[in-house]
């Protein structure tokens, strides 16, 4: 009889030790990292006269928390020195480059990033605001989301007009064989986000 309460309690020790372990390890906030070399982000740009471009830019950094399925926070930053056509051949392309990164359009050499914060995340789109310039941008950015427990990715065509920024090249008179030609302000973007999940720090 004796054994046999021993035996119990020695189980019922084993039991409340296990709990108490599992509960340690409750799930929490977790953390995506932007893999940056998976990430792709395309924009395409068009001018009144009917003729376009397109390229690509480069999201250097960026983590969004979830805790469970409730999205916490999320911060990305877009390198804006990495502005590259990809429809023209050199030397065209770099002469487009640099006049992208000029003081004409985005200014790179003093807003060398744009900062986007996200806002609020649903199954169709995401709220950010944008910094670019120096300036705050509120955007509605349609995308599609999938979220495992490892990865994080968002795809999405998305368009945002930088009307409000009044750079130069945006402007009418920049021709002066056409002086109401201008670049649109519209860009349009093409997005495939790739985030790893971090991995939970050692106790």
């Amino acid at each position: 009889m004796k054994r046999t309460y021993l035996m119990s309690a020695a189980v019922a020790l084993v039991a409340f030790a296990m709990t108490a372990c599992s509960g340690s390890t409750e799930e929490g906030p977790v953390t995506y990292t932007l893999d940056a070399e998976a990430t792709a982000l395309g924009w395409k740009g068009d001018h009144t006269d009917g003729h376009g471009h397109n390229g690509t830019i480069k999201i250097s950094e960026g983590t969004v928390v979830y805790n469970g399925d409730k999205f916490e926070s999320g911060n990305f930053s877009v390198d804006m020195s990495t502005i590259a056509d990809e429809d023209l051949p050199s030397p065209d392309r770099d002469t487009l480059n640099s006049h992208l990164s000029g003081p004409y359009f985005f200014n790179t050499s003093e807003f060398p990033e744009t900062k986007v914060t996200i806002k609020s995340v649903s199954d169709k789109d995401i709220k950010a605001s944008i910094n670019v310039m120096g300036k705050d941008m509120d955007v509605t950015i349609p995308v599609k989301i999938k979220k495992t427990a490892d990865k994080l990715t968002a795809k999405g065509t998305f368009t945002i007009d930088f009307a409000d920024l009044k750079m130069g090249g945006t402007q009418p008179g920049m021709n002066p064989a056409d002086p109401t030609a201008h670049t649109n302000s519209t860009v349009t973007f093409d997005l495939n986000l790739v985030m790893n999940a971090e991995a939970p720090a050692a106790e």
